[in-house]
């Protein structure tokens, strides 16, 4: 009887198992691969361990705006832009969590417009969704998520099981494949001119007093975790004609301060980086590929001048891929 029901269970437990495995491989296979735009999981981790010398974090403002490429060619400083749309600092405290397990940068930047961000954005089914599974994205899933959105982001069938039929067996075998690391380091370019940039500079919406403490108080979480891993960490705005109105960004500067962060506005500086609004800049908001550039060699003298950032040592293997990605943005 004994052996009987032991069986049984054994069967059930196979049965489980089998059932998990199929799950995942149908949701890996399913779900549309994620390579730009923010949320590039997938490529972060497949940099070697400990390589990185800075995390950049924030919104669609870091992944168009900073090319770790360009930067290495000035400087030979590594780094990584693991940043996503309209991303929440709830959501961005656990990508720091979940990005320190398998790098230990010398500078934490977070681009910090998220700070007059709504509690919920639109893109948290990309920003926690496409986090590797564990403890960081239930984190994410259950503080820093919408309720009506955590079955899915559970499990990636509920969203995304209707595009079987737009899978094909390439595209199947491509999804199943480790993930590996390319020429972008996170960032995502953008062309174009906009062409009302002369109306501007833009002053965005304020947030309500608690929404923006609320944001204050994630912020504060991400201090806390950079102290605690001795990570040191600045707070930064962009050079942008999309601005978080003046006396906000005063307010901002005291908070920021007693929180005992160092904290950059160069949301009106557009000449340190000879960056020409009526030429750089794609929208309101976000510089396009011209104007990114210039930001980032102009960031890469920031980096090593004003905070004497230096490269650290790196495997033949590592450097020849980082110099690819460089030469890259020359071609």
């Amino acid at each position: 009887m004994k052996r009987h029901l032991w069986k049984e269970g054994a069967a059930v437990l196979l049965f489980l198992l089998l059932a998990a495995l199929l799950i995942s491989v149908l949701s890996a296979v399913l779900r549309p691969a994620r390579v730009d735009y923010g949320a590039v999981w997938g490529p972060y981790l497949a940099e070697p361990e400990d390589s990185l010398d800075y995390l950049y974090l924030g919104s669609s403002y870091a992944y168009c705006d900073v090319d770790p490429a360009v930067i290495y060619g000035e400087t030979g400083l590594t780094g990584y832009v693991l940043a996503g749309p309209e991303q929440t600092l709830s959501q961005t405290y656990w990508y720091l969590r979940e990005a320190l397990e398998t790098q230990s940068p010398s500078l934490v930047v977070l681009e910090a417009s998220a700070l007059e961000f709504a509690r919920y954005q639109d893109y948290t089914q990309v920003n926690v969704g496409y986090m590797p599974f564990g403890l960081n994205k239930l984190g994410a899933i259950f503080t820093a998520s919408e309720p009506e959105l955590r079955t899915g982001l559970l499990f990636d069938l509920y969203f995304y099981h209707s595009r079987w039929k737009e899978i094909a067996l390439a595209g199947a075998a491509q999804a199943l494949q480790p993930p590996h690391t390319d020429l972008l380091k996170g960032y995502t370019a953008v062309d174009g001119i906009f062409e009302e940039i002369a109306s501007g500079p833009f002053t965005r919406e304020s947030q309500p007093r608690e929404v923006y403490e609320e944001n204050l108080s994630d912020l504060a979480k991400i201090a806390g975790l950079c102290r605690e891993r001795q990570v040191p960490l600045i707070v930064v705005f962009h050079p942008t004609y999309s601005q978080i109105a003046p006396e906000d960004r005063a307010a901002i500067r005291e908070d920021v301060a007693a929180l005992g962060v160092p904290f950059y506005d160069w949301s009106e500086d557009m000449d340190s980086a000879g960056i020409q609004p009526e030429l750089h800049f794609y929208d309101p908001g976000h510089l396009n590929r011209e104007g990114a550039a210039r930001f980032s060699a102009w960031l890469g003298g920031f980096f090593t001048g004003e905070l004497g950032l230096a490269p650290r040592p790196q495997d033949p293997e590592n450097t020849a891929a980082w110099s690819l990605a460089a030469q890259a943005r020359q071609g």
